[in-house]
């Protein structure tokens, strides 16, 4: 028998109903696990992360070197992390374990003690089955002989008393403020609001302990005051700050000098921290990993220094995030800071035309598919910007065309 022939637009109908049906289903499964990541997920992971890593340093009682500042952290933390694992240190010290991949804070934080080396990912249902794999591991290194006796760790801060709460949770020995600027203003207001921030660290060591500050900035006497601890005053910039502070926490305790300066030595920056590459006739200085007024004006010598005279110096600037009612004057400072070391200035976001930049771009995105327009041989180019603007979309895009270039 025969069938009968569909109406005509029934199978358009179809289509378009079965379509409806596969969007509402990716956005009912898209609202699940928002709700998953705020109602359950994000409330429960951080003070079950917490209970788990107290329990651990309370039972394990491991030497705490803490590790805080506006600039600097991750490289410092690196470094001193190199000391003290180079064969020598191991012998006096025992193991070694340092956080990484920026686990600073209310979750990052416990996961290092609990020697995770990285964030749980994915959605709220992932972070949730990632949970569920902590108390099995705390009660593993419970009754472990082969916990770590020196834990080297990175305390980030979003608010007021946030650092004071990472401190309680693992207590250092020795705490490190590599030193004190413009960041996290939105929540942090004032740079004196910032400095009392990091002076929580400080605060946290007791008096047979060590505090050494960073002194290049205009809050030192303020922390010094806040340290119950002998304080160490400490000179220098960027990597040469984290490697003179590395040296002081070595020879404090009983490192030569020799073995301090063969680990340092073959230390590497960390990722989208200042590194440096060639591509296609070009210099490229990749420190996209986030971006304050410190860490720019660094950035911004560190090109004047790189390029050599008769290279063309570019700068392509992101915005720069959380600097609260001070935005637009920060941004402006910079802008002017940058004539002064680069010949090409380009700004990326909103913000970023504060800079007063030569070229602009909305996003890194655009940036990155007409940037090459102009670059030329030879140029040496800086690219920095809040972790917010993907500063990186651009390096990456550069690479590619110099690679294009060469092929």
């Amino acid at each position: 028998m025969r069938l009968p022939a569909r109406m005509p637009g029934t199978n358009r109908l179809s289509g378009l109903i079965s379509a409806a049906a596969r969007f509402a289903r990716r956005v009912g499964d898209s609202i699940r696990w928002r709700i998953v990541d705020r109602v359950v997920a994000d409330p429960v992971i951080a003070p079950c992360l917490s209970i788990c890593a107290r329990l651990i340093v309370r039972i394990h009682k491991p030497f705490i070197i803490g590790i805080t500042g506006s600039v600097g952290k991750t490289t410092t933390t690196e470094m001193v992390a190199a000391v003290l694992t180079q064969p020598e240190a191991a012998m006096r010290l025992g193991r070694v374990a340092r956080s990484s991949k920026n686990l600073n804070n209310d979750v990052g934080l416990p996961l290092a003690v609990l020697l995770f080396d990285e964030w749980f990912k994915g959605d709220g249902y992932r972070k949730l089955a990632g949970l569920c794999r902590v108390p099995f591991r705390a009660a593993r290194l419970a009754f472990t002989r082969r916990y770590p006796d020196v834990l080297v760790l990175e305390y980030g801060t979003g608010w007021n008393g946030h650092i004071h709460r990472l401190a309680a949770l693992a207590p250092p020995n020795i705490a490190v403020v590599t030193t004190v600027g413009p960041a996290h203003l939105e929540r942090l207001k004032t740079l004196e609001g910032v400095a009392r921030e990091k002076g929580g660290l400080a605060r946290a060591v007791g008096p047979d302990g060590l505090v050494v500050l960073g002194d290049g900035h205009d809050f030192v006497s303020d922390l010094e005051q806040l340290s119950r601890a002998p304080v160490v005053k400490v000179s220098g910039r960027g990597a040469d700050l984290s490697r003179n502070i590395a040296r002081v926490i070595g020879r404090r305790l009983g490192i030569s000098d020799a073995a301090i300066d063969s680990a340092l030595a073959k230390v590497k920056p960390p990722q989208r921290r200042l590194n440096r590459m060639e591509a296609g006739g070009i210099t490229i200085i990749d420190d996209t990993y986030n971006a304050n007024p410190l860490s720019m004006r660094l950035g911004l010598d560190i090109l004047a220094q790189t390029a050599a005279p008769a290279r063309r110096r570019v700068a392509i600037l992101g915005s720069m995030g959380e600097l609260g009612d001070e935005s637009r004057r920060y941004h402006e400072e910079i802008g002017r800071y940058a004539r002064g070391r680069a010949d090409l200035l380009i700004g990326v976001g909103d913000l970023a035309r504060h800079y007063k930049p030569d070229h602009w771009f909305a996003d890194s995105a655009t940036c990155a598919n007409q940037a090459g327009n102009f670059i030329r041989a030879g140029d040496c180019v800086f690219v920095k910007g809040s972790a917010a603007m993907k500063m990186i979309a651009v390096v990456t895009k550069l690479k590619e065309q110099a690679a294009g270039q060469l092929a």
